[in-house]
């Protein structure tokens, strides 16, 4: 059985050796050698990138990436093989809108804890049980940074929609004074011409009346006294017997008493056209009294429409805000538990799946034992590939992939997602295994676009050119 055990034992899956070739394990090592303090690089990266977003917009184009790579390009270059910032954007630029978002920088960092997990593997693989200890350490303390990077990203992404819903509102409030100040001056300007256009009609019909009481004198019945009647039958009387000393007496007191009776008749002319005056400009007075009361009457319920729709969209403008709130609340606790929970808990089931295989493993082995007892010799190995005698480094299948122009994007796909952008595309197929939380910021951006003023929203520039960039006629 000595011999056995010092001999290489191919079977048609694996060979059971612990002997680890050279070259592989200078390989292995040599990866991880710069990866063993890499939570405190990517603590240097995660302060230069805030410098490098220095208005805190959560976003990083060319000019603040070339910022970040100048001053942490070696760490960018020992941590994600990059070697310039074109190659970095090409890596976590998943949605290629050309900048990276708060997702994408937070996948910088993840990234790095994959290929740091990775190695740690490779490490224990080749039996370097002291290493992969403060690998797994470093990882462990890079998942509570990134945590506590996502947090601060997130707090920034929140209160910035919180701007952008009270901005909507302070954009309503505004349209609101401003259309209900129209509205009063349009009301103001229509009760004053409404007042002018009534006056000019009274005085036109005061100047009708001027008019007709001038040119109409006999509009007054004026009776004359009975005295005067009497004295002009006894003055005829008189005159037909001849009693000239007497009619003569007569007339003089009948020129008094006519004289004294026209002056009476015009007077009463005069009164009763003062009247007439007077009574029109009274129901002249009347009808502008009544026409300011009922503008009075539509301002006051005017004032109270605008109360009334003053409080409903006040209430319109809160309406989300608590939605809004609760939905950043409850997405930032389930992002930090995920962050805190799902990559132990992945770890957890790669040694379940793996101590499965080794059971596997190990029962093959006292399978083929009590075989090789049973013939007493060893079958050729042949031409067995390679790839099936002692440990395989994944570290060397990488570093023999990285001419490639992205080494480590597949990586990027099995990262913990945190999904801080509203706009995310992978709300339905989340497989971090816990509550889909992603759908909250989706929500929450839906309400802010409820909440957003879309009348007569401006057309595309590009619908007025066509695929030659020639301008589209477009009243034809």
């Amino acid at each position: 059985m000595s011999e056995l055990t010092l001999r290489r034992l191919p079977t048609s899956k694996n060979n059971f050796s612990t002997s680890v070739a050279r070259q592989r394990r200078a390989k292995v090592l040599k990866e991880a050698k710069p990866l063993l303090n890499a939570h405190l690089k990517c603590r240097e990266i995660w302060n230069a990138l805030q410098q490098a977003d220095y208005k805190k917009e959560g976003v990083l184009n060319d000019a603040a990436l070339i910022v970040l790579f100048d001053m942490q390009g070696k760490n960018l270059h020992e941590l994600l093989l990059v070697k310039s910032f074109e190659e970095l954007q090409e890596l976590l630029d998943d949605d290629e809108d050309g900048f990276l978002n708060e997702d994408e920088q937070i996948l910088l960092f993840s990234t790095i804890k994959e290929r740091m997990q990775d190695c740690a593997d490779d490490l224990c693989e080749i039996h370097e049980y002291a290493l992969y200890k403060d690998m797994m350490k470093a990882i462990r303390t890079l998942e509570k940074n990134i945590v506590e990077y996502q947090k601060v990203l997130r707090s920034r992404r929140h209160q910035k929609e919180l701007n952008t819903y009270h901005e909507i509102g302070q954009q309503k409030l505004e349209a609101f004074k401003e259309e209900w100040n129209k509205r009063y001056q349009d009301f103001y300007k229509a009760c004053e011409d409404n007042l002018q256009q009534i006056q000019e009609r009274q005085r036109i019909e005061m100047q009708n009346l001027e008019q007709h009481l001038e040119k109409d004198q006999q509009f007054v019945k004026v009776k004359p006294k009975t005295r005067l009647k009497d004295l002009q039958v006894q003055e005829k009387i008189v005159a037909a017997h001849e009693r000239y000393a007497e009619a003569h007496q007569i007339r003089n007191e009948l020129k008094h008493l006519e004289v004294s009776e026209q002056n009476r008749v015009e007077n009463k002319i005069q009164e009763e056209a003062l009247k007439r005056i007077k009574n029109l400009e009274n129901q002249h007075q009347k009808e502008i009294k009544q026409t300011q009361v009922k503008n009075e009457n539509k301002l006051y319920k005017l004032k109270i429409q605008e109360q009334q729709e003053y409080t409903r969209l006040q209430k319109e403008i809160k309406l989300h805000f608590n939605d809004i709130t609760r939905n950043q609340n409850l997405a930032s606790r389930i992002a930090e538990k995920v962050g805190k929970s799902r990559d132990e808990l992945r770890r957890t089931k790669e040694k379940s799946r793996r101590l499965q295989q080794y059971l596997k493993e190990s029962k093959e082995i006292k399978s083929y034992k009590t075989s090789l007892e049973k013939s007493q010799g060893f079958p050729s190995i042949g031409t067995q590939s390679l790839k099936n005698y002692g440990v395989v480094s994944n570290v060397s299948s990488k570093l023999d992939r990285l001419k490639s122009a992205s080494p480590l994007k597949e990586s990027t796909k099995r990262v913990t997602k945190f999904y801080i952008m509203p706009d995310t595309q992978e709300t339905k197929n989340s497989s971090s295994g816990f509550f889909d939380y992603s759908s909250l910021a989706s929500k929450t951006n839906k309400l802010l676009a409820q909440s957003r003023k879309t009348k007569n929203p401006l057309p595309s520039i590009t619908s007025f050119y066509n695929d030659n960039l020639e301008l589209i006629d477009v009243d034809n």
